[in-house]
């Protein structure tokens, strides 16, 4: 795409209801910024020094943040709602639970949540994002999703899932050797592929809860080959 017509399609313009960028509307916007805000929580915690097993005190910590962004997207969910939604109850919990399950099953292995929490905030998340604003040809097993959206899945997702991953190795208290980040790719990279191409399919299962279960299986897989 040319820079002309990248400019094109970030120019915003009134349409019935909405202000958008191209196909990307001031609500997606929003839904995409609700999104990817709780992959903020992983990096704000790679400079604050915790136990490891992670402490009772800080998983209620993690669960009283997670509840309260997700009751406030619950009750917020027709700000961001698209036209074929009806309740936003599978796209919240199939986005939390399986975060809270990973963090639960391995509370010495804090990187594990925290690298799936990634993959769904800014894995997903820039899929859409990116998908919406450059579009380009279509997957062939879903028209409705793009080879582009696809790609931002699997690189932006990669990229910081790898970072948060071994940044929580790197926290003073941890119990295991530091994680280099090309480890930490090889280490996610396989669940952020699986995730993303259970994103692009085309069915009824809310997509947060696809690439939540997807990418919190692979990861428990690719940890045992984790050098310790």
């Amino acid at each position: 795409m040319s820079m002309r017509g990248l400019f094109s399609s970030l120019r915003f313009a009134r349409s019935p209801g909405h202000w958008h960028a191209g196909l990307l509307t001031v609500r997606e916007l929003r839904r995409r910024a609700w999104h990817m805000s709780p992959g903020l929580l992983p990096a704000v915690l790679q400079f604050v020094p915790h136990a490891d097993p992670v402490s009772p005190t800080l998983r209620w910590i993690i669960i009283g943040i997670t509840v309260a962004l997700g009751l406030s997207i619950f009750l917020g969910f027709r700000q961001i709602q698209r036209s074929n939604e009806v309740i936003g109850l599978a796209a919240v919990s199939g986005y939390a639970l399986p975060i809270l399950i990973m963090i639960f099953l391995f509370p010495r292995h804090l990187e594990l949540g925290f690298a799936l929490l990634a993959i769904l905030a800014f894995g997903d998340g820039s899929a859409t994002l990116f998908g919406l604003l450059l579009r380009g040809p279509r997957l062939p097993w879903n028209r409705a999703k793009s080879w582009s959206g696809l790609l931002a899945f699997l690189v932006v997702g990669t990229l910081m899932a790898s970072w948060i991953y071994r940044g929580e190795s790197l926290n003073p208290e941890r119990a295991d050797p530091v994680v280099s980040f090309g480890t930490a790719v090889m280490l996610v990279s396989p669940a952020v592929i699986v995730a993303g191409f259970c994103e692009s399919v085309n069915s009824r299962i809310n997509d947060n809860i696809r690439v939540g279960v997807a990418g919190a299986v692979v990861l428990a897989l690719t940890h045992l080959w984790r050098p310790f």
